[in-house]
């Protein structure tokens, strides 16, 4: 399992489970480069799967609220209810080409908004892996699957107003938030790449003791 929550969840159904962090693959992750202050705007956004549509739903006034202050972009999926708002829309990609594609994107903050449920509180924190390893500030619910040490904005209450704050302050100050987003991309290149001790690791997860 990928988080300990899960392991929780489902520790009735097999009497070894083991919790194996998510890790990312040194070859797709660790030389990605993004440009910042590309557009007479900021460029804020979210990438991901077709699941989120609940997710997203959260933001909806927020996207609403700043769509003539900032160029929203989104990638892989956008609600029904965001699309007017939205400057640009990016569809999903291979998994081999995802990483580069997240890049290219040059978002200047990245949110990763979160349902309070179960089901979201067993995943892990490879969204903000991901934005990471792009050198993206990051704001994101204050979930089970966000909280530990990687530096990030959390949102408590996933409010619109609480939303629109926490972007508002990013943008504000945009070298201190890039300053955040070189700081999470070094803790994801230190501690999250799937290489050396984090490899084994990974091997001993998989292995009979």
């Amino acid at each position: 399992m990928s988080t300990q929550p899960l392991a929780q969840v489902l520790s009735s159904m097999h009497s070894d489970i083991r919790v194996v962090p998510n890790m990312l693959a040194t070859h797709l992750w660790s030389s990605l480069k993004s440009q910042r202050r590309t557009s007479g705007k900021p460029r804020i956004g979210w990438g991901g799967g077709t699941s989120h549509r609940g997710d997203l739903e959260l933001i909806v006034d927020v996207v609403r609220e700043l769509a003539d202050e900032v160029e929203w972009v989104f990638f892989g999926m956008c609600p029904d209810l965001l699309k007017p708002y939205i400057h640009e829309y990016h569809t999903a990609v291979s998994l081999q080409t995802y990483p580069a594609k997240l890049a290219s994107l040059n978002l200047d903050l990245a949110l990763a908004p979160l349902e309070f449920h179960i089901f979201n509180d067993c995943k892990s924190n490879l969204r903000l892996l991901e934005y990471g390893a792009c050198g993206y500030p990051v704001i994101c619910s204050d979930t089970e699957a966000y909280r530990g040490h990687l530096p990030a904005t959390r949102v408590y209450t996933n409010s619109s107003e609480e939303w629109l704050q926490a972007i508002r302050m990013h943008l504000s100050d945009p070298n201190a938030s890039y300053r955040m987003g070189d700081e999470l991309r070094e803790t994801v290149l230190r501690d999250f790449m799937l290489r050396g001790e984090n490899l084994q690791y990974w091997a001993n997860g998989w292995l009979p003791d």
